[in-house]
Formats: structure tokens, sequence, C-alpha cells
């Protein structure tokens, strides 16, 4: 870790290996592919996908005829040992138990305060796409390695105080889009893919948390054919007593080499009182096919059984949330069924007046990905100016008029009336894909909701923060 966490020290880490031989050659693996497969990755961005963020002509030569070719003779030259580290990686799935997550305890005592007194709770939620080359310049999100560090410090943006914007008489967009976080308490986060960035973000968020759930998936071959995990990553305040992985049985094209699913915790907020917080991430594009709704279903069956097997008779339950990227909204008329789902006859949408109509104070939270870089959403205070306005909002935000979901999304422009205009719509750059749910028999009050702006430039996703306010007795 850098100087600024080296207060921090290690007291746990639970890996995915009880063997301690599994988890020697679970780094060596790792170590074999890691080199060679970042740069194949970047080779390929190099040739293949266009950086339309790059400084011109001149930054696409040097990738073209200088990186290129040196990355080429290093890819050729790794060639054999990336080959061997991922057949022992796969020999390492097919015969050793492991786990599906890996967990992290840093023994900062800064975190270690009393929460006996505590009575209001945030949570907050995140995609922020940290993965190889290839899959970043393909989502238009840049440079990995500049954006990861930038990410953690950005997401420690965090005034002292909770929301409370739910107490005001009369609500608005300017009430609920913020340019910064409020104090998380737990931070839902998802596509973290690979360890590097999840060591990346723990030695920013260490300064804060205590906590850590990270490199989660189910790694075999009839599963995922041992490529790429869930993304999914937890930074959280307290103690977590228990944790389950869940991965979507119902997948299509290329979420098959995927490890999408639902990440179930339950977290120790006190000796008496405990709290329900789920991680989910649904795939994107799924087209024709019902995806989304057979993938909440699952979720829903997963997080029912997790409260049922790890529930104690005598503990309290302050809060039950769900979080994740969706990928589906719950205005447009695509995703209809999915807006009507069972989930959410046991959890509330507090940003969902009714199925297919969202509050007014609402905004979107998937950004166009080729505007997201452009100067006037360069900056959180420029992007939260834009998305109060519900006419410019829809230049940088997707419409909730989505019919089916395909990869046109991620370049599609937006709707014009009769005269080639962008006017204002009731679903106007309001695609809000990315929630907080709360349980319905939960004893948490809401107290606040927030849009914030705080990563703008660095990923294509709006982060969410929900406070509730509980008991203390």
């Amino acid at each position: 870790m850098n100087s600024k966490s080296e207060m921090s020290k290690i007291s746990t880490i639970l890996s995915h290996h009880s063997s301690s031989v599994a988890s020697i050659l679970d780094q060596i693996s790792f170590f074999m592919i890691y080199p060679w497969a970042t740069a194949l990755s970047k080779l390929i961005a190099y040739y293949f996908i266009p950086d339309l963020n790059s400084l011109g002509w001149w930054s696409s030569l040097k990738e073209k005829l200088l990186f290129g070719p040196l990355l080429c003779i290093f890819v050729l030259g790794l060639f054999p040992v990336g080959v061997a580290g991922f057949l022992l990686w796969v020999f390492i799935c097919s015969v050793f138990s492991r786990k599906k997550y890996s967990y992290l305890e840093l023994g900062t005592e800064g975190n270690k305060q009393s929460e006996e007194t505590k009575e209001v709770f945030t949570l907050a939620c995140a995609n922020v796409l940290l993965a190889n080359e290839v899959f970043c310049r393909w989502n238009n999100n840049g440079n990995p390695v500049a954006r990861s560090k930038l990410i953690g410090q950005r997401l420690l943006q965090q005034t002292p105080y909770f929301l409370q914007n739910f107490l005001l008489p009369q609500l608005c967009k300017k009430d609920t889009v913020i340019a910064d976080l409020p104090d998380v308490d737990i931070l839902c986060v998802q596509e973290v893919w690979e360890r590097y960035w999840a060591a990346t973000l723990i030695d920013q968020l260490g300064l804060k948390y205590s906590y850590f759930i990270h490199d989660v998936g189910d790694h075999r071959l009839k599963a995922n054919l041992c490529l790429f995990g869930s993304g999914l990553f937890v930074a959280c305040k307290y103690p977590i007593l228990a944790v389950e992985f869940q991965p979507f049985q119902f997948r299509t094209h290329y979420a098959k080499f995927f490890s999408y699913g639902v990440l179930c915790l339950k977290v120790q907020i006190n000796k008496e009182r405990i709290a329900y917080v789920a991680n989910l991430h649904g795939q994107a594009y799924q087209g024709k096919e019902p995806v989304l709704y057979h993938q909440l279903s699952e979720s829903l069956s997963a997080i029912n059984a997790f409260r049922l097997k790890t529930r104690l008779p005598e503990e309290k339950i302050i809060f039950d949330a769900v979080c994740g990227d969706f990928n589906f909204d719950n205005m447009s008329p695509g995703d209809a069924a999915t807006q009507n789902h069972p989930l959410f006859n046991q959890y509330i949408d507090v940003c969902s007046k009714r199925p297919g109509e969202d509050y007014h104070w609402t905004v979107g939270t998937e950004l166009r990905q080729l505007r997201m870089h452009e100067p006037i959403v360069s900056s959180a205070e420029a992007l939260r100016d834009v998305l109060i306005d519900d006419v410019r909002r829809r230049e940088y935000v997707l419409d909730a008029d989505v019919v089916e979901q395909t990869t046109a999304l991620a370049s599609i422009d937006p709707s014009t009336d009769k005269y080639g205009k962008v006017v204002c719509e009731s679903w106007g750059g309001k695609r809000r894909i990315d929630r907080i749910l709360l349980r319905k028999d939960s004893p948490a009050q809401v107290v606040g909701y927030g849009f914030s702006s705080v990563l703008a430039g660095l990923t294509d996703h709006i982060p969410v923060a929900l406070s509730l306010k509980v008991a203390t007795d």
C-alpha cells in the first residue's frame, strides 16, 4: 500500500482457497497470465478499437507505430507463459475446492468507532468499469490505469453528513442531484473486473473502510470457461458476518463467459443489530430474450434463502437493501416485464411512483458513452448542472424510451421533434438502471436519496446513494 495507507495493517485475509498449495498456485497462475493478458488487450485495443478521446493523430500514430510493435514482441515472447498460466488456472479451478469471493479486513484504528447510538446509515452504488484496455475502450471509458486511482479518490470525496432531502416539503432535482457523495457506510460497486483494480480501490478506500469483499466469481469450465468474474465489490465500515454469491444460471451471448450474479451480505452493526445488503449486476443488451426477468427471479430466491439461512432469532434487522446495476429502467416500454417483477412486491424502489413512471425529481444514471468526456460534463459541478436541466440532460443521458436493449444504446442520439430539436420529455434523460431498493418490512425510514455526479468523466454511470434512519432502541 502507498504512504497514505501505511497506518492500515492487514489483520485478516480470507482467500478463495483453504489449501495453502492451491493459494500459492493461484498466485503463480495470476502472475503468469496478467502481464501477457494485459499486453494482449492493449495490442488489440491499439489496432482495432479507436480511442475516441485521444489527443489526435499523433497519439494514434504512437500507438500503432511505436507501442504496438513493442507490445507485439512482448505478447509473442510471453505467449507460452500466458497459455501455461491459464492452463494452470483451469487446473486449479477444476481440482481444488474454491470460495466464490475474497474477504479482506484492515485493522485501521480510525475505522473502529463505536456505532451503538448511530441512527442514520447511508448506502451508495456505483458502476466504475475497471477492466482491461479492450473493455474500457469499447465502452469509451478511457485508460483504466489512469482512471482507477482517480475513481478511488473521487469515491472518498464525501461530506461529513448524510442525505436528508426527503424531509423537504417540495422535492426537486436540485435537491436530489449532488456533486459529491454523503458520508457512505456501505459502498456497493460493480465492474471491478480484475484483482489489480480491486487492490487499487482497496488501497484508496482503506482510508475510510475496514472490510472488503472482492474478486467475486464462480470460476468453472461449465460456468464461465474459467474466464471472467462478476466484477462485484463491496467496501464496508462494519464487520461482515456472512457472505454468499449466487451466479446467474440464465445468461446469453457474451455473458456466458462472465460470472454475473448476486452477492448477499450479512453485516454486523453492533452486538444486537444487523443489516442485509445485496449487490447485483444484470446482463446488458439482453435483446429479445427475457434475460433480466430470469436474473431478477434468481436474485430474489438467493436473497430470501440467504436471509433464512443466516438470521438468528435474537438479532434485530435494522435494514435490508438491494443495490446494483439492474440494466433496466422503470419507464421504458421494453422493460415492462421487469418493472412488474415480484421482486418489487418485497422491495421498494423509492424513485418509482409506479411501474412505468418515476418521480419528477429523478434523473437517469446511464450516460451516453460517446459524449461522456465532453468538456461541458467534465467536472462534477458541470455534470450536475446538465443533469438538473430537462433538455440538456437528454444530450448526455439515455432516454427511458427503450423498446429493445441492443448494443445500439451505446451510440444512440436523443430523438428530436419535427423541427429537429431536442425538447423536454417526461422520459427524457431518465434511463435509471442503477438502483438501491429497500425491503418493505424494513423498520428503517428513508430520509434521503441522491444522484451523484462525483465520477464525471471517469465512468458512464451516475452513482446513487440512499440514507436510512433507524431506531436505536
